[in-house]
């Protein structure tokens, strides 16, 4: 979904480019860094979204 697409939609959650979610106060240094990794540059996400794929990259089983 493209940030252009989002203008006007009323009552949907918040979503942000891979870099506002990077510049936020809300994530550590160390935090940053698996977000660099795991958002990608074309899309946009809620913060919820970018937790949660933080969480599911911090939490795969090395083989």
């Amino acid at each position: 979904m493209k940030a252009s697409e989002l203008k006007g939609s009323g009552g949907e959650p918040d979503v942000f480019g891979k870099k506002q979610i990077r510049g936020s106060a809300l994530f550590s240094p160390g935090e940053k860094d698996v977000l660099e990794v795991v958002l990608q540059e074309e899309e946009c996400y809620t913060l919820e979204d970018a937790k949660q794929l933080m969480r599911l990259y911090l939490n795969k089983e090395v083989i």
